[in-house]
Formats: C-alpha cells, structure tokens, sequence
C-alpha cells in the first residue's frame, strides 16, 4: 500500500503538536554533504540562524575559486509561531532569491534545499565579507555625499533590474540593514526578500499579484503610506496600489538617512504604525540647513522619492531610471542653480526651530556661551595688571 501523502493543513497541524527542533550546526560541521561550517554569524526572524561555511567542493588550484570559497548559509525551521501565511510568504522568498541569482548588486543564492519534511529550509548564499549599511551609519553617523551618492547609485541599479522584469519584484523592505557593504565599500549587495511582492502587469490596467499577501508590510519608518490605501480597499483592484512607489519611498527615506544621520520624520517610537502616517501631515527639513554640502538638486531626488502629500504627488517619479538620470546630473552646472521643488515657505515641518541657533544658546551653559570667554580674559589681564603694580611699587 503507496503512504498517504500529506496535504499542507496535515503537515500544519503536526508543527502544532509537535514543534519540529531548529537544526543547531556546530564549527566543523558538513552541510548538504558540501559545506563546512566556519561559525555563527547572527539569528534573526523566522526562526533563523545564519552561518558562515566554507565550500569544500571549491578547487584549491583555481585562484579565482578561491575567492568565492566562503558561503552564508542560513537554516529556517518552521514552528508554532509561524503562521499558514508566514510560511507560505517565506517560501516565495526562495523562489524569488532563485529568479535574481545573476543580478547586479544582489546577494546570490546557489542552492535552496528543504528538509524534516520540508518544514526546514536551507538556503546557501553568497557571503559578503563586511557590514551592513546601519553599521556603517552607526559607526560614522553619516556619510558624504560622495560616499552617500555611490552607495545609493548601486541599491538603484538592483531595484531598476528587479523592477525590469515581466514579473516584476518589489523588495518592500529596503533599510540600510538589508544593503551590505564590502569592507572597502566597493561593493554593494541587497540582500532578504522575504516580504517582496511580484507582480504581473496585464494589459487592461490590472495588477496580478503572483505571491502571497499577508499583513506583512516592513520596517515602518521606510514604508510608504502607499499601505493604507491597499489595506482600506476591499475592491479586486486593491492589488493596484502595491507598486514600484513602495520601494521609491524606502530609497528616499535611506538616502536621506545616509546624508543626514536621522530619518526626516521623528518619532519616540518607530514601532508605532502611526510613524506611517507623517510624511503625509509632515514635510522633510530642509536639507541645506543640516548639512551645507547637500545642494537642492539632492534633495528633490529625495523629495519626488517621499512625497506623500495630495498636492505633492505630481512630483513622484515614475521609474527607477528616473532616479538614476536626477542623480547622474547632481553635479552638472545647470543642476548647481536648481532650486527646492518646495520650498521652505510651503512646506510643514514636524518640529520648528529645530536649526534655530537662537533657541540652542538659550539652553547653552554659563560657561558655552560667548562672554564667558571675555570674562576670564579680562580677569585674567586685571592680574596681570595688578601684579605689575606690585613689583613696581615694591
């Protein structure tokens, strides 16, 4: 008699009785009979743990193989956590890593393998030696235009392939700790597709949505108010606002992150879905009065990326390529004399005064503010004064 095989909600309801073991690697360890694991790098969601490894398949005698021996190698077990949707998402992630294997500036995966019963996965990637875009800002606080302008001139060529497919993918949840960088900043990688949309555009004007939906949206201070008009829409055209215009708002956002140092909307609490809403009561400061270097040219590239108000949509842009030409012509000579696309008089800002150096020397100390210095001088030339006075006399 052939075993019954197992539907989906079968397999669902034994994960519930019976949670299946994280498979837990140790240094030395042989992975899919190939890869020996080096040591481990981080843990994450999904119930994730992520290794460095060593392809033991890779020929000693190849220079150039040699340069690629090292994998990650990441191991997600499903568990009761984990829902139907979660899991099914997660698994649209393989497939989608899978289709962008050959892409520019993308972490490449070379293998996806399930195991214990297709509840753990094994995905096998390219290992990018150096940090992740938050640590870079974390470390240095901000970055110069320069550097700010290559990094950002890289993610946009990843997402303008992404988005030139037939299918097209949407990452959804650009940040800087999803952009890796090379140790000597050379190389950028987008890595974790794990709640990207792909999309086929159809003739009649009507989006056909080819991976599972759920309420998984992002990190909240990059996602575009865009998912307020997709979650109040129960009509078959909902799946039209899940667009390109949901990873043009995270670019935004990042570029100014990596200019500034501070995401352009505050909040006390960047977990709170209210941090969504602000770009759409709020403008961005102005850029120029934070740091002088950066000329209004950048700062409508980051303002077509962000707006979100009614009156600012006209100025949304409407392709990657788009961006890629704004920023391509930063330095040209007609770009130097470019002036805001709004301007300071027009805009609303979340916190006045915020550059008011007037309002910072009223919180200065007796001893930050300007006369202090003259005080001591004077005091200091009365002694001086005084002491002469005595020698002379006496």
């Amino acid at each position: 008699m052939s075993e019954k095989i197992k539907t989906q909600e079968e397999k669902t309801a034994e994960i519930k009785q019976k949670p299946i073991e994280l498979p837990i690697f140790t240094k030395g360890n042989i992975v899919l009979g190939q890869y020996k694991i080096i040591d481990e790098i981080a843990r994450g969601g999904m119930n994730s743990i992520i290794y460095k490894a060593e392809d033991t398949f890779v020929d000693k005698n190849d220079y150039f193989a040699l340069q690629n021996k090292y994998v990650a190698i990441k191991v997600v077990t499903r568990n009761p956590s984990i829902s139907d949707g979660e899991w099914i998402k997660f698994l649209d992630e393989c497939v989608t890593t899978k289709r962008v294997n050959n892409l520019n500036n993308i972490v490449r995966t070379f293998q996806v393998e399930k195991i214990n019963n297709d509840n753990t996965i094994i995905i096998v990637m390219e290992y990018v030696d150096g940090i992740s875009l938050r640590d870079q800002l974390n470390k240095h606080g901000y970055l110069s235009v320069k550097e700010a302008t290559f990094i950002f001139e890289k993610v946009l060529i990843a997402i303008k392939e992404l988005h030139s497919f037939k299918h097209k993918i949407i990452h959804r949840d650009l940040k800087p700790e999803n952009i890796l960088l090379s140790h000597d900043l050379r190389q950028v990688k987008i890595i974790d597709f794990g709640i990207s949309s792909v999309i086929e555009f159809t003739n009649n004007d009507e989006n056909k949505i080819l991976t599972n939906e759920a309420t998984l949206y992002g990190t909240y201070p990059y996602i575009s108010p865009d998912v307020f008009k997709m979650a109040r829409s129960n009509d078959k055209n909902a799946n039209n606002f899940i667009s390109e215009q949901f990873d043009f708002f995270s670019l935004g956002i990042i570029f100014y992150e990596m200019l500034i140092g501070k995401k352009p909307f505050f909040s006390s609490n960047y977990s709170s879905i209210e941090v969504i809403k602000l770009p759409l009561k709020f403008d961005m400061p102005i850029m120029s009065d934070i740091n002088p270097n950066i000329t209004p040219a950048i700062e409508n590239i980051i303002f077509r990326c962000i707006a979100s108000k009614p009156e600012d949509i006209k100025y949304l842009y409407h392709s990657v390529q788009e961006i890629i030409n704004d920023l391509k012509n930063v330095s040209n000579t007609t770009s130097i004399n470019e002036k805001l696309l709004k301007p300071s008089k027009d805009r609303t800002f979340q916190i006045k005064n915020i550059f008011d150096t007037t309002k910072q020397r009223q919180h200065e100390k007796f001893y930050q503010k300007w006369w202090f210095i003259f005080v001591i001088l004077l005091l200091a030339l009365v002694i001086i004064i005084i002491t002469v006075v005595i020698k002379v006399i006496y």
